[in-house]
């Protein structure tokens, strides 16, 4: 009795170009912060395309523009940021480590820190309901209802400047050239790194604990003020 040899029979599956997806929103928002990372906000949708290998209009089936892509990373980097206890606790004790997680999470993508800061949040539903949620606790906690938005953008004014200040040179305020000019600002700037080494933090990270802690004392204070003594 002779046997036989058996032919594979085919799976069903062609070979070349998998049948899955090769796009997805998760993966062109990953694209887009590595790109961002590398170049800046200064980035095309081509661009973005070529570095994924698809074509610039593969990527409309998830983004309409390149300010919807942009809108998209915010609303990624607010998931990132998290909550922080808004809905719960006062405004000011939410905000420290709020300002801290968005700073630290800036402070990773820093080439899209403009872009971000610059076009507008609306139709970007994460951070909408983060600034909602911000602005909640500040009218819970009886803030004047007129100062809660300019509040708001102070605060986010210091976190993108502390994020960008984070990437200076440690020693950026010492002067090196003519010691002998500028004897009081070489003298606070060696105080302050004595200060924060004593402390084990990084000027930029002593510095920007001094100034979050400082800016909302001062809009505690400023809510008490009437309108009759502003300028």
């Amino acid at each position: 009795m002779s046997s036989a040899i058996e032919t594979p029979q085919p799976t069903g599956r062609s070979a070349g170009r998998p049948r899955s997806a090769v796009l997805s929103r998760e993966r062109i928002l990953e694209a887009a912060f590595a790109l961002s990372d590398e170049r800046g906000s200064d980035f095309t949708l081509a661009a973005l395309a070529r570095s994924l290998g698809v074509r610039a209009s593969a990527l409309h089936h998830y983004f309409s523009s390149r300010e919807d892509l942009i809108a998209g990373m915010r609303g990624q980097l607010t998931l990132r940021v998290g909550e922080h206890g808004f809905n719960s606790l006062s405004w000011h004790e939410a905000m420290i480590p709020w300002a801290r997680a968005y700073r630290e999470t800036l402070g990773q993508h820093p080439g899209i820190i403009a872009a971000l800061a610059t076009l507008p949040v609306d139709g970007e539903p994460e951070s909408i309901a983060d600034y909602n949620r911000i602005a909640a606790a500040f009218r819970r906690d009886n803030y004047p209802e007129h100062r809660i938005v300019p509040a708001i953008i102070a605060l986010e004014s210091f976190i993108i400047g502390s994020a960008l200040d984070a990437l200076a040179p440690q020693d950026n305020l010492r002067p090196s050239r003519e010691p002998a000019e500028a004897e009081t600002l070489a003298a606070a700037e060696s105080a302050a790194r004595d200060h924060a080494a004593a402390r084990g933090e990084t000027v930029a990270e002593s510095s920007f604990e001094f100034g979050l802690h400082a800016l909302i004392a001062g809009l505690r204070a400023a809510a008490a003020v009437s309108d009759s003594g502003e300028h």
